[in-house]
């Protein structure tokens, strides 16, 4: 009987103590269970913050184009709230002009598994204020098989504002150049030839040096006229020779003590690239000459891979007033203006550095995709 009892009260220890180890466990286990809702929660947030306010607007479309789903950002692109959006179609923020584009690329991306892409012209639903977005989408399944896309939505209106500009500004730049060939033809072939044939005429008169002396100052002006609009080495020699050419000339011409330092020009730059870049230092040499009294003058090219940066400085005889370069100034502003339309960067040395030094530098960005060309122009 005794050892029954004995028997019985080890088994319901040993049963409690089991029980007490299992509540133990499932404590524990509830408090993980806990932390990692926390932690999902938590991480939902994160996700949740992060597609709402991402920089870029996210949504989902049906089959049929409508918006499942949209965060915030794309909502605010949109102009509408997000509750509103929520089923309409997407074509409708798409402008008219736009829209058989959009419904093939619909189409389109929901039938490749590869991520797509198209620029559209976009406005809010009431037609108004027009702006250009990139869409780029991809097609998944949804939890019933039907197909959707992901998509996002980037405004890139100032980018492609920037592109027009661009466009606009090299067809100008074209025209202009086309017009300075013409100038620099005629001038070279018919006033050019004028003078050489009134000087051989007036060589026999009487007291002609003075005017054989005049009509020599003239031809060398015609000269100099016709290489500052059409430079011929540019193309003969290239970028650096005519860069090396204009600085010399122009530090004769005004008597200036000339400091010049260029790196190789290897690979040559292509005729359009060496051309606004030479047309580019032309302007900026008459810009600081225009705004300085200088007596020295150092000009740096480097051609680092990529890039090409120009560096000018000017010092000595007096600046004008305010004693400074006024980088809000007309020239200011449309050099400037230029430099960006090209690509390039522009920052102006404003206020004389302790050595009386002032001046600008063009960082430029070359294209590496760009076909190298040798002296003549042919592709290497």
């Amino acid at each position: 009987m005794s050892e029954s009892t004995n028997s019985s009260t080890t088994s319901r220890e040993s049963l409690e103590h089991e029980l007490h180890v299992h509540q133990v466990e499932l404590v524990q286990q509830n408090e993980e269970l806990q932390r990692t809702q926390s932690d999902l929660a938590a991480a939902h947030d994160r996700y949740r913050d992060l597609y709402d306010f991402a920089p870029v607007g996210y949504c989902t479309l049906d089959a049929q184009g409508c918006i499942t789903k949209i965060n915030l950002t794309g909502a605010g692109l949109l102009g509408q709230p997000r509750a509103a959006l929520l089923g309409k179609p997407l074509a409708r923020f798409v402008s008219s002009n736009e829209a058989d584009r959009w419904h093939l690329y619909l189409r389109w991306a929901l039938a490749r598994e590869t991520p797509q892409r198209i620029d559209l012209t976009m406005n809010f639903a009431d037609g108004t204020l027009h702006w250009f977005a990139a869409i780029n989408s991809v097609r998944v399944l949804a939890d019933d098989g039907a197909p959707t896309l992901r998509v996002s939505i980037t405004d890139v209106t100032d980018r492609m504002r920037s592109e027009v500009e661009r466009r606009i500004a090299a067809i100008d730049a074209d025209a202009r150049e086309s017009e300075r060939r013409r100038m620099a033809l005629e001038l070279h072939e018919d006033l050019g030839q004028r003078l050489s044939a009134i000087k051989i005429r007036v060589a026999n008169l009487p007291e002609s040096s003075e005017v054989a002396n005049e009509i020599d100052q003239a031809l060398a002006l015609v000269r100099r006229i016709t290489f500052d609009l059409r430079p011929p080495m540019l193309n003969d020699l290239g970028l650096h020779a005519a860069l090396d050419w204009l600085a010399k000339d122009t530090a004769r011409r005004l008597n200036l003590k000339l400091s010049l330092r260029m790196d190789n020009d290897l690979p040559p730059l292509g005729r359009a690239v060496s051309l606004a870049l030479y047309r580019f230092f032309q302007e900026s040499l008459s810009y600081l000459l225009h705004e300085t009294k200088a007596s020295e003058l150092v000009i740096d090219v480097q051609r680092p891979l990529g890039q090409f940066i120009l560096n000018l400085r000017a010092r000595g005889g007096e600046m004008k007033a305010p004693w400074h370069l006024d980088v809000r100034s007309e020239p200011s502003l449309i050099l400037e203006h230029r430099a960006r339309l090209a690509g390039g960067r522009l920052e102006f040395d404003a206020t004389p550095d302790p050595s009386g030094w002032i001046g600008l530098r063009l960082t430029q960005n070359l294209d590496l995709k760009e076909t190298p060309v040798d002296r003549a122009g042919r592709p290497t």
